[in-house]
């Protein structure tokens, strides 16, 4: 009888000690989770309506300063400076306020970029694709991605190089 009470007592306390391990790697689960779910999340901002209108600008900055570029040659030399600099003076307060803009336009494409694709087009003098145009510049606010850019791509003929390949 004195042996069944100690032999309850010690499957008891292996049960207990068990019940204690279980909780301590619950913890340690749910830890590794949070921690997990907090690299791959994207991070959301928390944005003003001052700091969104201040994208859609950083936008509209941008497409003037594309559309200025094409014409600028036809300008005279001080009126160039003139533009130039005021397209400076307003990419600067873009810079103060955190709102990077990215023109991926002539670099090759890979599919891990923050891009939405507008078009694909082909071409088979290229071995690599690239993006041909950009509509609108990927726009990063305190370091995060908050707008994709729209862009083209430009893609090589994929069934010569196929039969490239099997040759």
């Amino acid at each position: 009888m004195k042996n069944t009470t100690n032999l309850d007592k010690g499957i008891k306390k292996i049960q207990e000690d068990i019940m204690g391990e279980l909780s301590a790697i619950r913890s340690q689960i749910s830890e590794t989770r949070e921690d997990i779910h907090n690299v791959i999340a994207p991070k959301f901002l928390d944005m003003s309506v001052q700091v969104k209108d201040l994208i859609e600008l950083s936008i509209e900055i941008w497409r003037l300063e594309n559309r200025l570029n094409k014409i600028l040659s036809n300008l005279q030399g001080n009126q160039k400076e003139m533009i130039t600099n005021s397209i400076q003076k307003l990419k600067r307060y873009l810079d103060k306020n955190d709102i990077e803009l990215i023109d991926p336009t002539n670099h090759k494409f890979n599919e891990g970029r923050n891009l939405d694709i507008l078009a694909v087009e082909k071409d088979p003098n290229i071995s690599e694709p690239i993006i041909k145009e950009t509509k609108e510049p990927t726009v990063i606010y305190k370091g995060q991605v908050v707008r994709k850019g729209k862009v083209v791509i430009l893609t090589g003929d994929e069934k010569k190089e196929s039969e490239g390949q099997n040759e």
